[in-house]
C-alpha cells in the first residue's frame, strides 16, 4: 500500500485559518508590515504581517529569499542573469536579486 503525502500547506491568516497550498505560491512581496502573495494564474492576497514572520516556515521547504523584499518558490524560477542580479519566473515576472544574496542564489540553483 502507498500513501500519499498531503500537499503542504501554509496558514496566512490564523484568525481565519486561511491555508494555501506551497506548490501554488510563486513568491512572496514584503512591502513594510504587509506581504503580497503571488499566486499561479496571477491571483494575488495581501495578509497583514511583515515578510520575515513567514521566512522561517517557507526557507526550510524550497523557498529562497533574494531580497529584503522577496521570498521566491524555487520550483517557479525559469532563469537567473547573474550579471543583471535578476531571476525569472515562468509567467515572466522579472525579479531583483540583492548583491549579497548572489553566491547563495547561484549555489542553490545552478
Amino acid at each position: 500500500m502507498t500513501s500519499v503525502m498531503p500537499p503542504q500547506t501554509l496558514t496566512l491568516n490564523a484568525r481565519q485559518k486561511h491555508r494555501v497550498n506551497l506548490d501554488q505560491i510563486l513568491f512572496l512581496e514584503g512591502d513594510i508590515n504587509y506581504t503580497s502573495f503571488h499566486f499561479q494564474f496571477r491571483k494575488r492576497t495581501v495578509i497583514a504581517r511583515p515578510l520575515k514572520h513567514f521566512e522561517a516556515d517557507l526557507l526550510p521547504r524550497g523557498f529562497l529569499r533574494i531580497h529584503r523584499s522577496y521570498i521566491v518558490n524555487s520550483r517557479f524560477v525559469k532563469s537567473a542573469n547573474l550579471l543583471e542580479n535578476t531571476l525569472t519566473l515562468v509567467d515572466g515576472t522579472v525579479l531583483r536579486v540583492a548583491r549579497r544574496r548572489i553566491k547563495e542564489i547561484s549555489g542553490f540553483i545552478f
